[in-house]
């Protein structure tokens, strides 16, 4: 008689919640976290343990992964080829199908970042700004607090275009990231959204898109000695191709 697997499989079919028929989507991604948490989970490509990348790019949109048997459920966040994006939360082995709205222009991207030890390391998360997305804003909700740690986030070309300066040391949202005004030296609005140099009055649209540097990318700008994690918030508006 077989031995039980020390792996669980996800298996995943993205499909049109106006035609329920399968997207077809050979690029976009998806990002596995932990149940409830921030951290992203070991991921691999077969019942055998061979590691698999998390991030993970979806085939026919369709993405399948395995997980440590232990794992009963998992949080997903997506980005779709054509700029949809959504956040599935407590997935189960037997959820094997996803629908999604293809007429939705209001989207929100949601992406986990930690941050341990030493400073200006850059971390791709995997997710690119695509041609289509009006990005309009941009916040954080901390976690778990990163002692000492300071974090910006943009694209791979201008590290601070969405956020630059925030404080990751305390739990909760930070509020100067929050407020339509300068409150103080920190927690500023990126170039990308601000309205001008010294402000952080967001624009009501600034598109930052490949131009801006395609890869989002995040950064801690201050060593940091315990580790923090959260997620960030980037909303825009899918434009009709």
């Amino acid at each position: 008689m077989a031995g039980k697997s020390n792996f669980a499989e996800w298996d995943i079919q993205l499909v049109s919640q106006r035609t329920m028929k399968p997207i077809d989507d050979d690029s976009g991604v998806y990002n596995v976290l932990q149940a409830n948490d921030p951290s992203e989970i070991t991921l691999y490509s077969d019942g055998n343990g061979t590691s698999a990348s998390n991030p993970g790019t979806m085939t026919d949109g369709r993405f399948t992964f395995w997980a440590d048997s232990a794992t009963t459920s998992v949080d997903i966040s997506v980005l779709t080829s054509t700029g949809h994006a959504f956040f599935l939360e407590d997935v189960s082995q037997s959820d094997h199908h996803i629908e999604v709205n293809t007429e939705k222009m209001e989207n929100t991207l949601i992406i986990p970042f930690q941050v341990v030890g030493a400073s200006e390391a850059v971390v791709d998360t995997g997710f690119d700004i695509l041609d289509n997305m009006l990005m309009k804003d941009c916040w954080i909700h901390i976690t778990t607090l990163g002692t000492g740690a300071v974090l910006n986030i943009g694209s791979s070309t201008t590290n601070g275009g969405f956020a630059s300066g925030v404080s990751v040391a305390a739990t909760g949202w930070p509020v100067t990231l929050i407020d339509e005004a300068l409150v103080s030296g920190s927690s500023l609005i990126g170039t990308f959204l601000a309205l001008g140099t010294g402000t952080n009055v967001r624009k009501l649209h600034k598109r930052a898109n490949a131009t801006s540097g395609a890869n989002i990318i995040y950064i801690n700008t201050t060593s940091s000695s315990t580790a923090g994690e959260g997620y960030i918030y980037l909303t825009y508006l899918r434009l009709p191709a």
